[in-house]
């Protein structure tokens, strides 16, 4: 049985960080040793471009040294096989790996991390039908220069006619949310007027948001429902440049 491996490289080495690597080993491998090999690469200093990367490519198995815990998690639970802690050159990495003589990290959930019933693609055609129902211009999100942002929401403000702009997650991305919240803050903290994330309400996914800034939409709660009586639908909290929009409305 054949199995697509990924490998951050540093020349012909294992390179010592993934968050970091400049190109990447690509190799397709059976039992009997290497049947393809080649090389790509990935600009930035940034993590989830390199889990782009994984996941355009079907990787099924990662071989890397250094590797934050998050990104572990991450490529875990999206079905990848993550070989941390691993040195030397690629080729002897990979022979190891066909020998069986490397162990995998073992992904262990904790109270933090939250599998949802309802899948993600289930989510994002749920956020963009509510957003457009609403009156909303909807497009799909960067790519991956900014990953978590799902959908881009846009709206002209009915009081002073200028664009509002909603950078908008779809949880269910099958790891902690709250490292899903705070990378989301991080990479939508600019650039958008408001910040949505679509996730099942509960105690913590709460405070998270509201620690970060970030408007919680829970489908169960706001499924099926118009808010047309609002100035500007579905968002709650106030929007800078834009408070008199909100002004004498209370949640909804």
């Amino acid at each position: 049985m054949q199995m697509k491996v990924a490998i951050p490289k540093f020349n012909d080495m294992v390179a010592p960080c993934f968050e970091a690597a400049a190109s990447f080993c690509i190799a397709e491998i059976d039992a009997d040793g290497i049947v393809a090999q080649k090389v790509v690469t990935c600009s930035g200093v940034e993590g989830y471009r390199r889990i782009r990367l994984v996941k355009i490519y079907d990787i099924e198995a990662l071989i890397c040294n250094g590797i934050k815990e998050f990104y572990e998690d991450l490529l875990s639970v999206s079905g990848v096989t993550v070989y941390p802690g691993v040195s030397g050159s690629i080729d002897e990495a990979l022979k190891k790996l066909i020998d069986g003589k490397l162990k995998p990290f073992e992904y262990k959930p904790d109270n933090l991390t939250e599998i949802e019933e309802v899948s993600h693609s289930d989510l994002l055609q749920w956020a963009k039908e509510a957003f457009e129902s609403n009156g909303y211009k909807v497009s799909d999100g960067p790519g991956q220069d900014s990953f978590l942002i799902d959908l881009v929401a846009e709206l002209s403000c009915p009081v002073c006619g200028k664009q509002i702009r909603v950078a908008i997650c779809c949880g269910a991305h099958t790891y902690r949310y709250d490292q899903e919240i705070g990378e989301f803050h991080h990479i939508a903290k600019s650039g958008y007027n408001a910040r949505v994330y679509i996730h099942s309400r509960n105690p913590d996914v709460a405070q998270y948001c509201e620690q970060y800034g970030i408007e919680l939409l829970d489908p169960k709660i706001n499924a099926g429902k118009k808010h047309k009586t609002r100035k500007i639908p579905l968002l709650q909290r106030p929007v800078a440049g834009h408070e008199k929009a909100f002004a004498g409305l209370g949640k909804l």
